[in-house]
């Protein structure tokens, strides 16, 4: 009868351990994942803000570095909605931008890494300072209000 406690105590604890773990590694380390391409997306943005803000002055390789990283962040993010499980409900729970902001916000880098290229550069500061504002509301990128486009301007 000692044995057989023994043998259920040991059970039920690789089983907790076992449900444990699928836990971590189906739904905790993917949300994980997308939070850190918030991140660097967030990094990304003021780390290259001179090329994004400037791109008629910023070198070639310089613009083809920078669009290059924002599709690839871009990419990271649509992949997020298929790594992270049940992701409707999992954005809920944790907090994480929904699907429809996700995807806005994958549009908006792809439109950025785009703008870099601009046939127009009187325009492309404003068209992308609105699509980083775009970016950082679907994010919950804190962006100070400073920072936005101005709205009043005609």
């Amino acid at each position: 009868m000692e044995s057989l406690t023994v043998f259920f105590t040991v059970l039920s604890g690789v089983i907790t351990f076992v449900v444990g773990q699928l836990a971590v590694k189906l739904i905790l380390d993917p949300v994980q994942d997308l939070k850190k391409t918030i991140g660097q997306i967030s990094h990304t943005l003021v780390d290259r803000a001179n090329v994004i803000a400037n791109p008629d002055v910023s070198t070639k390789e310089e613009k083809n570095e920078t669009s290059v990283l924002l599709r690839k962040l871009s990419a990271h993010l649509h992949a997020h909605l298929y790594l992270v499980p049940w992701y409707v409900t999992t954005c809920r729970i944790f907090r994480i931008p929904s699907k429809e902001k996700l995807l806005s916000a994958s549009k908006n880098l792809i439109g950025l890494s785009n703008g870099i290229y601009s046939a127009n550069p009187t325009k492309a500061d404003e068209w992308n300072a609105k699509r980083i504002e775009a970016i950082c509301d679907s994010l919950s990128i804190y962006l100070a209000d400073e920072s936005r486009w101005p709205k009043d301007l005609k």
